[in-house]
């Protein structure tokens, strides 16, 4: 147990100095005017600076008026964000999503079988990294910066075609998919070949492939079609948060009948991880 604690501790510092690493100023992440991609700062002229902070109310003022700004402001400085800094954005809204969604499997979970289990930090810290790394960062270059190069940056329906085609019957079950079971075995320390078995096992008794393909075949047309370019991931997030809903209970469904057969056959259970 305490090498599975140690083994978790260095793989944290690890990701955290590699991300530092790469983090030495806003350039790192940054990245306006790759593929064409608009410098959105540039264009500004030179702002002249304000005796009023867009909070500040004068007396008599409209509060109306003040509002509205502070939320244009608001609004305004997430989408800077997202335009200047893809990588860093993606990292931290697909991390912090996908965690949020495994943790709403653990208690939907907990609720159905009326158990008191605490929450398995392991499994949820497994499914930041998959949702941070890969999710965002990694589908940020895969989709904004590859798929251009490939087929191009129109959104006619032939290239749509193309992109989603090739996520699906590529990407999503070759790369995508078995990634986040690479992780989690990372995280709980059991071997590679284990971590494509359980894969192949929930595709072929669970349907996860199906399940993956009914639900982002449609949203994947929409992503390469209408979102914008540097709104995708984020667009992405949301509704993946619904999906890892379903993949934590897929892959949590798939662990509970391995467990099961493991009983069966040696009168102990099994358990390798949550």
């Amino acid at each position: 147990m305490n090498n599975n604690k140690y083994a978790t501790k260095r793989l944290l510092i690890s990701i955290f100095l590699a991300l530092a690493s790469c983090a030495g100023g806003a350039k790192a992440f940054s990245t306006p005017l790759r593929h064409n991609r608009i410098d959105y700062t540039s264009k500004r002229g030179p702002t002249q600076p304000s005796s009023k902070t867009p909070w500040q109310v004068p007396r008599g003022g409209d509060l109306t008026t003040s509002s509205t700004s502070l939320k244009s402001s608001l609004i305004g400085a997430i989408d800077v964000f997202y335009k200047t800094m893809p990588l860093t954005s993606a990292f931290v809204t697909c991390g912090i999503k996908a965690s949020a969604a495994d943790l709403v499997a653990q208690k939907r979970a907990a609720s159905l079988d009326e158990t008191d289990e605490e929450i398995e930090k392991r499994r949820n810290f497994a499914f930041f990294l998959y949702g941070g790394l890969y999710q965002g960062m990694a589908q940020e270059i895969l989709f904004n910066e590859i798929f251009p190069k490939i087929f191009g940056q129109g959104t006619d329906i032939i290239t749509v075609i193309s992109k989603v085609s090739f996520d699906m019957l590529v990407v999503s079950p070759f790369v995508c998919l078995p990634v986040a079971y690479l992780v989690k075995s990372v995280i709980f320390q059991y071997s590679v070949g284990e971590a494509l078995a359980r894969y192949k096992d929930d595709v072929m008794k669970n349907g996860l492939l199906l399940k993956y393909w009914s639900l982002w075949g449609p949203v994947q047309c929409l992503t390469f079609g209408v979102v914008p370019v540097h709104l995708r991931i984020a667009f992405i997030a949301v509704i993946s948060f619904f999906w890892l809903i379903i993949f934590s209970s897929v892959s949590a469904k798939g662990q509970r009948e391995r467990e099961l057969e493991c009983s069966l056959e040696d009168g102990v259970s099994c358990r390798i991880d949550g």
